[in-house]
């Protein structure tokens, strides 16, 4: 009767104690989850509206633009009808196919609801990554303001204005944002994600983190598997970046750049050339402008970089950091040497598949000058020119988005 007594005097308490605990740890719970959509809804909000605008516009061209003569959406959905294991896997970069089987394994879907779907995620994470990097960079700038810059960003394109008489809004030009290809914009995705992973966290850190290799090493192996088009001018660029820090002793930058970017990035673009060595025999040409018109491109690559370019004068006349900007400069020319220098030496040498490289540098090129802006004080010389020029490039890009939606837009692309 007393130890029961005893029991029973001491088992509230301790029952007690343990829901007050519980109800703590909720709180904290709770408390935390508040904070973690606090500092993440502006993303969100960026995800969602890239996620929207975008999806809308491949839903279009995917609808309304199959049979056109520079749509690659037909044959990237036909190779992924066609795999049915992974022996029927014949291309070294699959990955688009691969997301859109599993996409399409959701009921409901379908191929058209698969891409659509996959594609407007993509220009989401993009679209994240770039609001963050943003609000890193101008921590005191409006949210709304920021928002409004990424969807500019995303939608900015070339300056087409010279030749929108002709309806040439394309041939000829390095178009940063590219509606006709479903490879590029997952090329795109992987090119900005690793890129503000390199330069916050190796370049701009007094000691990168080791254990930011392996995932780093992931996301080239996925960015090589979308399309190699933006590792290989970026492994060179990016090499030479190890090279300073070799000769520096910073053996933890060495470490972390061989670790999660050399290694991974050989092997897979090894693996990916003897791959299609086997299947095609390719080989590639060293062609200056075999794709290229040369007097063409003396003035529709200006036209291509008047943004970047107007930055890089602003860069010029002040005493900002512009060690993120030189670099995406340097990937940047070593981009466009691909693109205007090589060529495949086959049947595919018009089809110009280095023209993604330099594309891809040309919209890594505005990110980067725009971020490099928003830190540059409001009366340095050039600023707002500067801004004014971006404008224009967002204008085209508006205009390039709507073309999609026009009757006629099969004379406009």
């Amino acid at each position: 009767m007393r130890q029961h007594t005893a029991n029973s005097a001491f088992h509230p308490p301790h029952v007690a104690t343990s829901v007050r605990t519980l109800v703590g740890y909720l709180r904290a719970v709770v408390r935390s989850a508040g904070r973690f959509v606090s500092r993440h809804r502006h993303p969100a909000v960026s995800f969602a509206l890239a996620a929207l605008v975008f999806g809308v516009v491949f839903h279009q061209f995917i609808t309304k633009q199959t049979g056109h003569s520079i749509n690659d959406f037909g044959s990237h959905l036909d190779y992924a009808a066609s795999i049915r294991s992974a022996g029927d896997i014949r291309s070294p970069h699959f990955l688009f196919q691969v997301l859109v089987i599993a996409i399409d394994k959701v009921p409901g879907f379908g191929w058209t609801g698969s891409t659509v779907a996959l594609l407007a995620v993509t220009y989401g994470g993009m679209a994240a990554l770039l609001f963050g990097e943003l609000r890193r960079r101008a921590p005191l700038a409006p949210a709304y303001r920021l928002q409004a810059l990424v969807i500019a960003l995303l939608l900015a394109s070339h300056v087409f204005l010279a030749t929108m008489y002709r309806h040439n809004l394309y041939w000829g030009y390095f178009v940063p944002v590219m509606y006709t290809n479903p490879t590029q914009q997952l090329n795109k995705l992987f090119a900005l994600w690793i890129y503000f992973w390199y330069s916050t966290g190796i370049m701009e850190r007094e000691r990168p983190r080791l254990g930011q290799a392996p995932a780093l090493a992931a996301l080239c192996v996925l960015s090589a598997l979308a399309k190699p088009s933006f590792l290989i001018a970026f492994l060179p660029a990016s090499g030479l970046n190890g090279l300073g820090d070799l000769l520096r002793s910073r053996w933890r930058h060495l470490a972390v750049f061989v670790a999660g970017i050399a290694l991974p990035s050989l092997a897979v673009l090894l693996w990916q050339t003897r791959m299609a060595n086997a299947g095609t025999g390719m080989a590639v040409l060293f062609a200056p402008f075999a794709v290229f018109n040369a007097a063409e491109t003396a003035y529709k690559l200006p036209l291509s970089l008047a943004f970047p370019i107007a930055v890089l004068y602003v860069a010029f006349r002040t005493e900002s950091n512009r060690r993120r900007l030189y670099f995406s400069w340097l990937f940047t020319t070593i981009a466009l040497f691909y693109t205007l220098g090589l060529a495949e030496a086959d049947a595919n040498l018009l089809a110009g598949n280095f023209a993604w490289t330099g594309q891809t540098a040309v919209f890594l090129a505005y990110i980067e000058s725009a971020l490099f802006l928003l830190t540059v004080p409001a009366g340095s010389p050039g600023r707002r020119f500067a801004w004014g020029v971006l404008a224009v490039h967002v204008a085209c890009g508006v205009f390039w988005y709507g073309s999609v939606f026009l009757p006629d837009q099969d004379t406009w692309l």
